[in-house]
């Protein structure tokens, strides 16, 4: 079938092309983003409670249980399927979940919403696990960080609809409330599977396939014929190191040696451990009940809030794409975490009996919006790009969908204990994530090396020989790649020409 093995036409080039992968790349996360806000504005809903009482307050954690399996299904397949059939996988799964959620009826309707809600869950690991590996490997070093965080605009972009979308029909009577939000997840992976199809595999897999010829075509069509000559001699470079020293095995994600591949897999792993530490999910999937019953306002202002906290983060998530790349992916993030430790402790002291003063209140409900704001652009971008940026190529798609699962696993976790904990010490838990940021710090500037304006293959060179270098600016240089990569090309051309000789003499002999 031409659809699942290639594009059904080669005649997108240049920007446009790399605009269509964009496109599916941040409609994939506009999916996430939506899906992450989408339950917590039903949740308090009258006809979704009478219908689906027991999912009160359980609602939100199906489709990380979904999302988790999806990036463990990713980490054992991706690299087998490639991040272009991956994608498609992933959006069937989303596709056909979302749409037969909001068909939820009759004596099963529990157990038709949950099983479809993991089920849409798993489309999305498998999303979130290969989408920033796929439009990593192919976007230019100098802007991949801006390119890759119009992803994460899309996923703020996906939660403020979600926000608003459950407050438009909160005013409607009956199930509609609920189905049309659930079911409306459908149209966006749809999308993605009508604009796949005129996308080629990422040139740095079809390299590591074996597929040499399809590699450089696909490098000409993103870069054009002189700047693929160059790139493509990095990758096959990358290559070679990467089978002299035998990474061939998903065990070798986590074996030590002189690419440091333990060492980078847990820095993505630890990437995405740490977002959850943030307490983002604390405050995304129950912004709505923190504001009623935390803060004391109506269910009507909840909802409104939560919408415009929606819109808060989309401006200051644009703002991170400006400075990704300027101040670097690991300086963003352990400056914001520095500032939310603040933020929380704040919220932790006005909140702490669960019955705030009208001032206090209104002070809590700040600090929602700065962390909100902070955290779209120190987090929300950095800690998604990290993982595919930091993995080498042979262990990219392991790598990449193992930090998806840690941030599954971790979102579940803090999802899960959350409402009772809120409950029981009420304001009092927010310190949990003042002083958790204020961990982060140290740990993201002594163990993190800035990636910021590099390659991937420079980036590889962090790492060369078992030794860190700890580079902290994006204007920092990295030594130990060009000599290997000039070398390699110059290895190369005397084969080249030693082949040319040996052809001469026997023309003449």
């Amino acid at each position: 079938m031409k659809y699942w093995d290639e594009p059904v036409t080669n005649n997108l080039q240049g920007r446009p092309l790399l605009a269509a992968l964009t496109v599916c790349c941040a409609i994939g996360f506009l999916l996430f983003g939506y899906d992450q806000g989408v339950m917590g504005g039903l949740i308090g809903g009258h006809d979704f409670l009478q219908t689906f009482p027991a999912l009160a307050n359980n609602s939100t954690l199906l489709d990380e249980i979904g999302a988790l399996f999806g990036s463990i299904f990713a980490s054992v397949y991706g690299e087998r399927l490639g991040r272009r059939r991956a994608m498609i996988l992933g959006c069937l799964f989303a596709l056909t979940g979302g749409a037969i959620q909001g068909g939820s009826d009759g004596p099963n309707a529990l157990a038709i919403l949950i099983f479809f809600r993991v089920w849409t869950g798993l489309g999305i690991g498998v999303l979130t696990s290969l989408l920033p590996a796929f439009h990593a490997e192919c976007s230019p070093a100098k802007y991949r960080g801006s390119i890759v965080l119009l992803d994460l605009v899309a996923c703020a972009c996906g939660l403020t609809l979600s926000f608003w979308l459950s407050f438009a029909t909160s005013y409607i009577d009956g199930g509609a409330q609920w189905r049309f939000p659930l079911s409306f997840q459908a149209v966006f992976p749809l999308i993605v599977l009508i604009v796949v199809a005129f996308l080629p595999d990422s040139p740095r897999w079809l390299a590591q396939q074996g597929r040499n010829d399809e590699a450089r075509a696909v490098l000409v069509r993103y870069n054009g014929p002189e700047e693929a000559v160059a790139v493509y001699a990095e990758i096959e470079t990358a290559i070679a190191i990467e089978r002299e020293a035998g990474v061939t095995r998903w065990s070798d994600a986590f074996r030590p040696g002189p690419q440091a591949l333990r060492y980078r897999t847990f820095l993505g792993m630890g990437a995405l451990f740490a977002q959850q530490c943030t307490g983002v999910n604390v405050i995304s999937y129950y912004s709505t009940e923190i504001f009623t019953n935390s803060v004391g306002l109506s269910r009507n202002l909840s909802l409104i809030l939560s919408g415009v906290n929606g819109i808060n983060s989309l401006c200051f998530v644009i703002l991170g794409t400006f400075l990704i790349d300027r101040v670097g992916r690991v300086r963003l993030m352990w400056t914001t975490a520095a500032m939310q430790a603040v933020m929380f402790a704040v919220i932790a002291g006005v909140l702490a009996d669960g019955s705030p003063s009208y001032g206090e209140g209104v002070t809590g409900a700040c600090m929602l919006f700065f962390f909100f704001a902070s955290f779209s652009v120190g987090w929300l971008g950095p800690s998604w790009l990290y993982p595919s940026e930091v993995t080498p190529l042979a262990t990219r798609a392991i790598a990449a969908s193992l930090s998806s699962a840690s941030n599954w696993i971790w979102n579940f976790l803090v999802v899960m204990v959350s409402p009772p904990a809120i409950d029981s010490i009420k304001g009092k838990y927010y310190i949990v994530f003042a002083v958790l940021n204020a961990l982060l710090v140290p740990m993201l500037y002594f163990f993190y090396p800035e990636t910021a304006r590099l390659s991937l293959e420079e980036i590889d060179a962090l790492f060369a020989d078992g030794n860190v270098q700890m580079r902290r600016s994006p204007r920092s240089p990295v030594a130990g790649f060009v000599a290997p990569v000039a070398k390699h090309v110059i290895d190369s051309e005397k084969a080249m020409r030693g082949g040319k000789r040996e052809e001469e003499q026997i023309e003449k002999v």
